[in-house]
């Protein structure tokens, strides 16, 4: 380089240098802020049982503007739950999300979407141990963080209740901590497969007492049940879409998926999820809800409201939306 040429070529340089430290600053003023904005949440889950609930922490995972604080598992065999959340998160990179078990409880047999008592899911993750669930039950955690995050949090239920009925059993205001309580779980209007007739829910019938506990209490829930829940099947055209985008995440559901050993998921459990991202999707009602003791979820028209039920939704866009965040993601290891 000639001697002439060294000043520009440094201020150049120097200008460069201090536009990298600008935009880095800014960056660095922007992330809080980023942070700030995000939806806290935590989801309680059965995940292992039907694939749905693959698919539910799947998009949670997906989804940028969610600061997810906790994965709970609930019902059954809860450690084989725990281990197969933890696998998961470990393949997306996403170990730093904290896994609370509940306390086992007799698995219920009868689900429709379950073949035998040991859910084939659980194999999937049979013998790993790269990363563990956190001691702390998981009714211990969710209260934890509710105190910590007041009126913040958005707590998300897709699975029968027995951790919310032990938080409740604990501390009956507890939940009123929470920002909202989205819970897949009911039957108003109608039941499974599309029937006028509606239905002892899964999510209810699995444990009654716990449902019932959940419903009389003073929580603010936006309730998601069949209604809307039952209409959301992933067909073929979008398995194709997704076993072909070959990330770890889309491998995960697809390996859970053949475990599963069905033709066509109902993503019931994804729609309390898509709630919290696109309400514009969905039209709710404010409506008193009880459980009886058979399971079944009632709209008493003479009481005043104390919750809020789904009554419809946009399915082909929630569809839509919900497969291409799961196209856009690409979480892996190390990053």
């Amino acid at each position: 380089m000639r001697r002439g040429e060294r000043g520009p070529t440094l201020t150049i340089r120097m200008l460069s240098m201090s536009a990298l430290m600008c935009l880095a600053l800014f960056a660095m003023i922007l992330q809080p802020l980023a942070r700030a904005d995000r939806i806290k949440v935590i989801l309680d889950s059965d995940l292992g049982s039907d694939v749905d609930d693959a698919f539910a922490l799947a998009l949670l995972l997906a989804s940028p503007e969610l600061e997810i604080l906790g994965i709970t598992l609930g019902h059954g065999q809860t450690d084989k739950r725990g281990r197969l959340a933890c696998r998961l998160l470990h393949e997306t990179g996403r170990e730093d999300i904290p896994v609370a078990m509940g306390r086992p409880t007799p698995l219920v047999v009868g689900h429709p979407e379950i073949s035998g008592p040991d859910p084939r899911q659980f194999s999937w993750a049979e013998g790993f141990s790269a990363v563990d669930p956190i001691d702390a039950p998981a009714a211990d955690f969710i209260a934890d963080q509710l105190r910590r995050h007041p009126g913040q949090i958005t707590l998300i239920s897709v699975g029968p209740v027995s951790n919310l009925a032990d938080l409740l059993q604990k501390d009956p205001e507890v939940l009123q901590l929470a920002k909202r309580v989205y819970s897949m779980f009911g039957s108003f209007y109608l039941g499974y497969a599309g029937s006028p007739v509606p239905s002892a829910e899964w999510n209810v019938r699995a444990d009654i007492p716990s449902a019932r506990k959940l419903s009389s209490s003073t929580a603010p829930i936006t309730y998601a049940g069949l209604d809307v829940t039952a209409f959301v099947q992933l067909k073929a055209e979008h398995r194709r879409a997704l076993w072909a985008h070959r990330s770890p995440l889309t491998d995960a559901l697809r390996a859970l998926y053949r475990l599963w050993g069905r033709e066509t998921p109902i993503l019931f459990d994804a729609v309390p999820i898509g709630m919290v991202l696109w309400p514009e999707l969905f039209r709710t009602r404010a409506a008193h809800v009880r459980t009886t003791a058979e399971g079944f979820t009632v709209i008493d028209e003479s009481r005043p409201p104390n919750s809020r039920v789904a009554m419809s939704i946009r399915t082909d866009e929630f569809l839509k939306r919900l497969v291409d965040r799961l196209l856009r993601q690409d979480l892996k290891r190390g990053r």
